[in-house]
């Protein structure tokens, strides 16, 4: 027992005389990352392999690096910290050439009221497949928040080899909050002049799609972060697009008291949006729902009123956009709705 005792304070004095020696610990390196970059740009330096530099360090190469073909090359660089201490670190380079443009995700409208201010660059995010700086460029000189209108905007996205990619969004100025209560106020109208009383669900829907389709006119833009304001714009100017479209039947349809639904086309698919509804014609027991698309466009002679999943199936199946993409101008997430009907009540779309 007494042996033991004379270790135990043996390792105890040695713990203190460490403790009071100069410390020489590891230096702690920033995160690295392998970098994928395009020949034709400034090669980057060796501060580009680390996620962050702190504040005071600094990188280097451990030599002069050439590079005579592409693929993939194994770096050292070498980190400093603030205090002088470096460490070695392995990073990999792939050297490509680069000839996609990057691409820029954001939304296709902007709302704000008279007098606001817009921060451009909170509206869209720009990625590349090749690492470097991507540059993006606002041009937003037709904007006039001064005065009530929609107003284009143009981003420009620049890669370091030197691609570029736009996207155009659309600015939409207003004057005063829409409410539900203004909405109503021009639905009613439109209802106590256009849809005939004591007829069946059906019949009303089938009077709603003919008054929305023949009435609004297509215009490629509408504001789509409110259906309120969507439906009361589409209302008071006669126009807009397929947004316009679903959200005047669906103010229409919710106030004769018919259930509806949102559909919105699967993302990713095309970069075009497609709204449009399920309506309940039947009951709450016994419920009919069919998909209802008032939406006139140009030139197509198809009327989405009342359709079954199969119908619209094959309208998708024979609609190919420029590029030769089809079978997409109805698809959607089927299983996050109710069941729909199976029964044809609208025999034709195309001769309706």
């Amino acid at each position: 027992m007494k042996k033991r005792m004379q270790y135990s304070s043996a390792l105890c004095a040695l713990a203190i005389v460490l403790l009071l020696l100069p410390s020489c610990g590891a230096v702690k390196v920033p995160p690295t990352r392998d970098l994928k970059w395009s020949v034709g740009a400034a090669l980057p330096s060796a501060e580009d392999f680390f996620e962050t530099m702190p504040k005071g360090a600094s990188a280097r190469f451990e030599e002069d690096y050439t590079f005579s073909s592409l693929g993939d090359y194994n770096l050292t660089v070498i980190y400093k910290n603030a205090k002088g201490k470096e460490k070695k670190c392995k990073v990999k380079l792939t050297l490509g050439i680069d000839q996609t443009a990057p691409q820029i995700v954001g939304e296709k409208d902007i709302s704000v009221f008279l007098g606001e201010g817009i921060a451009y660059l909170e509206h869209v995010q720009v990625t590349d497949d090749f690492d470097g700086a991507v540059t993006l460029d606002v041009d937003s000189s037709s904007v006039n928040l001064s005065k009530e209108g929609n107003y284009p905007v143009l981003y420009t996205a620049t890669d370091h080899a030197g691609n570029q990619a736009t996207l155009q969004v659309m600015v939409w100025v207003y004057r005063e909050t829409v409410t539900e209560a203004m909405l109503w106020e021009k639905v009613d109208a439109v209802i106590a002049e256009r849809i005939s009383k004591g007829i069946s669900k059906e019949q009303q829907a089938r009077e709603v799609f003919d008054y929305v389709y023949y009435t609004i006119r297509y215009d490629s833009y509408s504001d789509k972060n409110d259906w309120v304001r969507a439906a009361y714009e589409g209302l008071k100017k006669g126009y807009g697009d397929c947004y316009t479209y679903f959200a005047v039947s669906k103010a229409l349809l919710t106030r004769l008291g018919i259930d509806n639904l949102d559909i919105k086309r699967t993302e990713g698919i095309v970069d075009e949006r497609h709204y449009w509804s399920l309506v309940n014609i039947g009951t709450a027991e016994a419920p009919q729902w069919y998909h209802f698309d008032a939406c006139n466009l140009s030139g197509v002679s198809f009327k989405g009123c009342l359709l079954t999943d199969a119908q619209i199936a094959a309208y998708s199946a024979n609609r190919f956009d420029e590029n030769g993409i089809g079978n997409y101008f109805y698809a959607y997430d089927s299983t996050s709705y109710p069941t729909r009907a199976t029964k044809t009540v609208t025999s034709d779309p195309y001769h309706y």
